[in-house]
């Protein structure tokens, strides 16, 4: 069984879903002093339906939690997906 696989990466700005090398999804986001901005979410059309968008929230808001910053969920997605994991909402930046 082939395991998706998501990771950051800085360079471009944001965290990939891929299997087997194949790009699923993105998370896009951008960085201000003390906070990151999650400003978009993307899935392949042929893998939507797989929690595909949940595993890159789950590993974008992991990672926001390990540098310590404040999150701003920009991506309608993201605000639903945080919604719903209520652990994450202290980390959000309240307007």
């Amino acid at each position: 069984m082939v395991e998706v696989e998501v990771v950051e990466v800085p360079e471009s700005s944001r965290y990939e879903a891929r299997e087997s090398g194949r790009l699923l999804g993105v998370l896009t986001y951008y960085r201000k002093p003390g906070m990151i901005v999650f400003d978009h979410t993307g899935v392949e059309p042929e893998a939507r339906g797989r929690g595909i968008g949940a595993m890159l929230c789950a590993a974008a808001l992991a990672g926001a939690a390990a540098d310590d910053v404040r999150v701003v969920p920009a991506c309608s997605f993201v605000r639903r997906w945080v919604q719903d994991h209520p652990e994450y909402l202290p980390l959000v930046e309240r307007a």
